[in-house]
């Protein structure tokens, strides 16, 4: 088995290839308690946003003017009403704006259950027998998780779907999930904090927006899958990023509604890639748990040189199925190909793309690839605006001069970025001009061995003010 890489190391790995086909900065693993943990504080600090917690969405309604909301304070039963422009229903798997959106989910639960037990623990000698970890996966089926590396973890233990769970004992659950397929395993727990109960789901709404645009889905009221390889999270802060530049567009004044339109048509093509590949993880899970229980069946488990044969064919079998934690394509790669907003590109051929293997590009929808410049310092990231940012490659600076007559003119917010003497970011950005969106995906690039670009259609489109399916053909780029 080979150790993933530290933060420090894939910087140094990430630095030394700049060839745009890493992040800008390297992955770090957080668990989601001290990532929220984290958020609140970042939250509380910005001014513009109102936090307010235990409090618990009843219902909406939507009237001509604006979205009313009934909000009940849960410690004192008080009911409000809050009004708003529009309504983002981040509110969970059991979602309540998704109810009353009247969208229904396409899927549901698989097959069992897991018991969940988040405890703390400081018996490293039992628990770090086999050296540090992040997850161990038992041949049982059950998990633990180290959640903060120092004393805190969590264990998903199967149970049938007609267990009691409020009857199970959490510390002899503890014991049972780390004796994998052995007897119960004692350690010494400091503190039960939580346990509950959870079953997998595989799932997607089947819209997520209102016919008038002004409440949305986003996050597992959206979208769930299973937690194999990590991408609920993930898909989830995808869906607010892309949402939250639209409305912000939209409220000041410079986004049409195409903007909110194209949401759907963007995020719901990558939750259900995501969630297939979670599936796919899963199995990889699922295939060794059948094989060590199938053979236990019949005793075969306790034959040396039999046991030995499954233990190699399961290294074998996870060695040859790693992508739960090594999918880029997954987690950079994916693209806004049918997007209203993304101007298309039909007179050359889209790169390929696969789970495995992140393809750096600016293809129209693609994730902006990140290249340093000369200085070996400044990421192409670095220099996005908050807004949409050009750049432009070209010798003479024609496509800023051509850009910059028509932006004041939409009220557009752009940004602009020359680098004519960037060559080696110019061969991995493959066009003279790029046009980059506020969350980092490209909206649009130049054709290749031509000018001919009506730039106020190109800014019409990006900006959502174009008629649905009005995007520039290829014949006219």
């Amino acid at each position: 088995m080979q150790d993933l890489a530290s933060p420090n190391a894939w910087k140094d790995h990430i630095k030394q290839q700049n060839d745009g086909s890493y992040p800008r900065e390297p992955y770090q693993r957080i668990s989601q308690a001290l990532f929220e943990a984290r958020m609140k504080t970042r939250i509380q600090e910005e001014p513009l946003i109102d936090l307010r917690f235990g409090f618990k969405l009843e219902s909406y309604f939507e009237t001509d003017k604006n979205i009313v909301s009934c909000v009940v304070d849960v410690n004192t039963g008080a009911i409000h009403k809050v009004q708003s422009d529009y309504l983002a229903g981040c509110d969970g798997a059991n979602s309540q704006v998704r109810k009353d959106l009247g969208s229904q989910m396409i899927g549901g639960p698989v097959p069992g259950a897991m018991y969940l037990v988040h405890f703390k623990s400081s018996d490293l000698t039992a628990l770090h027998r086999q050296g540090q970890f992040w997850h161990i996966f038992f041949v049982s089926g059950s998990v633990i998780i180290s959640q903060d590396e120092v004393d805190t973890w969590t264990i998903h233990l199967p149970i049938s779907l007609h267990t009691d769970w409020k009857l199970l004992d959490p510390l002899q659950c503890i014991y049972k999930a780390l004796g994998g397929i052995h007897a119960p395993c004692p350690i010494k727990v400091d503190q039960i904090l939580v346990s509950s109960f959870w079953r997998p789901s595989i799932c997607i709404a089947n819209r997520y927006a209102s016919g008038s645009l002004r409440v949305f889905l986003c996050g597992d009221a959206a979208h769930q899958n299973i937690p194999t390889g990590g991408y609920g999270m993930n898909t989830a802060v995808g869906d607010c990023f892309d949402l939250g530049w639209k409305l912000a567009a939209v409220i000041r004044g410079w986004g049409g509604e195409s903007l909110l339109r194209s949401y759907e048509a963007e995020r719901k093509p990558v939750a259900r890639t995501n969630i297939e590949r979670s599936g796919v993880h899963h199995q990889v899970h699922q295939d060794y748990v059948r094989w060590v229980s199938q053979m236990s069946a019949w005793g075969g488990i306790t034959d040396l040189e039999v046991g030995s044969a499954l233990r190699q064919q399961i290294i074998d079998h996870i060695n040859s199925h790693d992508g739960e934690n090594k999918d880029h394509g997954i987690e950079l790669g994916y693209r806004y190909n049918d997007s209203p907003v993304v101007i298309p590109e039909t007179a050359t051929t889209e790169p390929e793309w696969n789970a495995r293997q992140y393809v750096p590009s600016t293809w129209p929808g693609a994730r902006a690839p990140h290249v340093f410049l000369s200085d070996g310092e400044t990421s192409t990231h670095d220099l996005f605006g908050p807004n949409f940012t050009l750049f432009d490659f070209s010798r003479d600076g024609v496509w800023l001069a051509r850009f910059s007559g028509l932006y004041d003119a939409h009220s557009i917010p752009l940004k602009t970025v020359r680098l004519s003497e960037e060559e080696h970011v110019h061969k991995i950005w493959q066009r003279e001009a790029v046009l980059i969106r506020p969350d980092g995906h490209v909206a649009w690039r130049s054709p290749e061995g031509s000018d001919q670009v009506d730039i106020e259609k190109v800014f019409r489109v990006v900006s959502g003010h174009a008629e649905p399916g009005s995007q520039l053909p290829s014949s006219k780029i």
